[in-house]
């Protein structure tokens, strides 16, 4: 055995090197680490090694790992040990060596808790991230991907894109797919500026995934054939198994089942090539549901058998919840097959015993249907004989003398019993015509009554519609009305109280009364962009609101380096009235400005829910604080709650020294 198998080993050795020097990348990074230096640029040039063959071969990759972990152990430096230690992580994961994978969790979490080693932490959030990710672990995962990217926010735009990129991909598991979007968007384009082709491919596969969930799946194969292209300009052996899943998958959810198998099959191969046990476990799920969606349940049935080992090895918790779900549904079908299977054959049995010969051919011919649809032709040949012979057999000879005979005495009692129907026919059909006039004159009268009551009905749908239209129009019209008096009169007297000072102003104080001029004008602008704004029909959608609240925090924090986020969940085809469109934004206005002023925080969060029929908003910030009881109520608070009553609102505010400030507004939007 070992004679035939050392030649195949070296001409594989020899066919594998020949293929690595075909790579400019890999042989211009192996002719550097062949310089021994022996310093800090090795160990980064065994990093971007092993990051090269983690796409090609698993082998060589972990080799210069350790060789990298070896390296900054004699040199005493985290950085090494670090980026080894991360990468570790995630190819013992995916060849299922879950023990493995913790250990050097564990190892890269020791080395992060020294805070002068930034580095390390973020290779401590991401691997721990990506990890839990992986398992099924989503809720866990993301708040790891998010910290590494935070730790990157001034940093290099390659690692930052990733880190988008695998942010993206959480929310994508997690079903959330706009904010999964919106972070693909921003990592293909930072890809871009950097002309990274790699994270490109990686990027254009997940907007894909994307597209592919929110079923459009023109655009998903669209964006999975360029990612595709890309991976295998690159080599990416490891990376277009992920695009042959997704291809097979969009081919699969559009029934063309021969080329989701093809993708499939070919994805199997290339992962078993490089032993990457969680990519071979999710393709032979994939592979056991087409299997089941095509009535192929025994191949299925291995198919899912064979996933659940390997997802066991590999710690994938949410796959191997899955195929168990799958697993128990093709159970629950193969037994509803044989219940339906067992009782055609009694159906069979029975018309047997009864001797009705028509109901067994009957029989037989319905079994060699349900077999066919189930691919079991000899079992369908079987049965459609028997149902042929016994057809044949009825129509023999004999029982065509036999039902000639009962024919003709069949037709001679049906002579004597036409005689004696005429005339009830006839009395019948007298009876017939007058209960169809009676039928006919009530049906006329029920239509003319239901089009008069529908006329009126429409016609006082119209009257109260044009009436209620009136109202909301004259409502629109008192609230422009009071709003052009108390804040543009407001404003435009001040300005004309101010001008005339500084016409007649001799101190030289000029240009502080034409400062305040224009601090009134811009104001007076900004609110009458705000009610222009909310009393146009096309911002009541609440994506429309959304827009407008995204542009005002974003002048508002940016200038003051306030990071804010977003949370919304919902809400996105909510429709809302000009009085709530208008008051919504304005206390929303009025909390951001006090969380940006008064509060001294520096991150505020912003969540927008929609719970049964309430729209609730909450403005919550880290700042200081304050004790609503001792502290002199403003104009803004005072304000606020008065626009929540104009629009049967409920306005909350929770406050304590040093534990910052949320205001909660509810609003029935039923």
């Amino acid at each position: 055995m070992q004679k035939v198998t050392l030649p195949i080993l070296l001409s594989i050795l020899l066919a594998s090197t020949i293929c690595y020097c075909q790579n400019p990348k890999i042989d211009s990074i192996q002719r550097f680490i062949e310089k021994h230096t022996r310093d800090t640029n090795e160990i980064k040039a065994l990093s971007d090694l092993s990051i090269e063959f983690m796409r090609k071969d698993m082998n060589q990759a972990k080799l210069n790992v350790y060789k990298q972990i070896a390296l900054a152990k004699i040199l005493r430096t985290d950085f090494g040990l670090a980026s080894g230690y991360s990468g570790l992580v995630a190819m013992h994961q995916n060849e299922g060596a879950i023990d493995s994978a913790q250990y050097y969790l564990h190892q890269l979490e020791i080395l992060a808790k020294n805070p002068t080693n930034k580095k390390a932490a973020v290779n401590y959030a991401n691997s721990a991230g990506l990890f839990y990710k992986n398992q099924g672990r989503l809720k866990e995962a993301l708040p790891y991907l998010v910290e590494a990217l935070r730790l990157l926010e001034n940093g290099d735009k390659t690692a930052r894109a990733g880190q988008m990129l695998n942010v993206g991909n959480t929310y994508y598991n997690l079903g959330e797919l706009k904010m999964a979007a919106d972070y693909h968007l921003k990592a293909l384009t930072l890809f871009e500026v950097v002309k990274n082709k790699r994270g490109q491919s990686f990027c254009l596969n997940s907007l894909g995934n994307d597209y592919l969930d929110l079923k459009q799946y023109d655009a998903a194969e669209k964006y999975f054939f360029q990612s595709e292209k890309l991976k295998e300009e690159l080599g990416d052996k490891r990376g277009v198994i992920t695009t042959w899943m997704s291809l097979g998958v969009v081919y699969q959810q559009t029934n063309k089942e021969d080329r989701a198998m093809l993708y499939f099959n070919k994805a199997l191969t290339r992962a078993r090539e490089l032993k990457l046990s969680l990519e071979e476990s999710r393709l032979l799920f994939n592979i056991g549901s087409l299997l089941k969606q095509t009535k192929k349940n025994e191949e299925a049935s291995k198919n899912f058998s064979a996933a659940l080992v390997l997802a066991r090895q590999s710690g994938d918790s949410a796959l191997v919840s899955r195929i168990k779900t799958y697993i128990i549904s093709l159970k629950n079908e193969e037994q509803k097959e044989i219940k339906q299977e067992q009782t055609l054959l009694q159906n069979v049995k029975i018309s047997l015993e009864s001797g009705a010969i028509d109901n067994v051919a009957e029989g037989y011919f319905e079994l060699a249907k349900w077999y066919e649809s189930r691919n079991q032709f000899d079992k369908a040949l079987k049965n459609l004989k028997l149902g042929q012979q016994l057809t044949d057999s009825v129509k023999g000879s004999q029982v065509i003398y036999q039902l000639k005979r009962l024919e003709e005495e069949y037709q001679t009692d049906k002579k004597e019993k036409e005689i004696a129907l005429l005339k009830k026919d006839q009395e019948l059909q007298t009876l017939a015509l007058s209960r169809q006039r009676v039928i006919i004159t009530l049906g006329i009268i029920a239509f003319i009554a239901a089009f008069v009551i529908a006329v009126l009905l429409i016609n006082r749908y119209r009257v109260l519609n044009r009436s209620k239209r009136l109202l909301e129009i004259e409502k629109v019209r008192n609230n422009i009305a009071r709003d052009l008096h108390d804040d543009m009169g407001s404003a435009l007297s001040s300005i004309n109280i101010l001008s005339q000072v500084a016409l007649v102003e001799k101190n030289g104080n000029t240009q502080s009364y034409l400062q305040r001029i224009g601090e009134q004008s811009a104001r007076m602008m900004e609110d009458m962009s705000d009610m222009v704004w909310s009393i146009n029909p096309r911002n009541d959608s609440m994506s429309q609101v959304l827009i407008r609240m995204r542009e005002f925090a974003s002048e508002i924090f940016e200038l003051k380096n306030i990071e804010y986020q977003f949370i919304e969940k919902g809400i996105e085809q909510l429709m809302l009235n000009a009085d709530q469109r208008k008051n919504i934004f304005l206390i929303f206005k009025e909390a951001i400005n006090n969380a940006a002023k008064y509060s001294g925080a520096n991150r505020v969060e912003i969540g927008l829910h929609q719970r049964g029929s309430v729209l609730e908003m909450a403005v919550s910030d880290n700042g200081q604080g304050f004790d609503e009881q001792t502290i002199k109520a403003g104009n803004g608070l005072r304000n606020m709650r008065e626009r929540a009553k104009e629009i049967k609102g409920n306005l909350e505010l929770r406050s304590a020294m040093g534990k910052g400030t949320e205001i909660v507004l509810s609003v029935p939007i039923a």
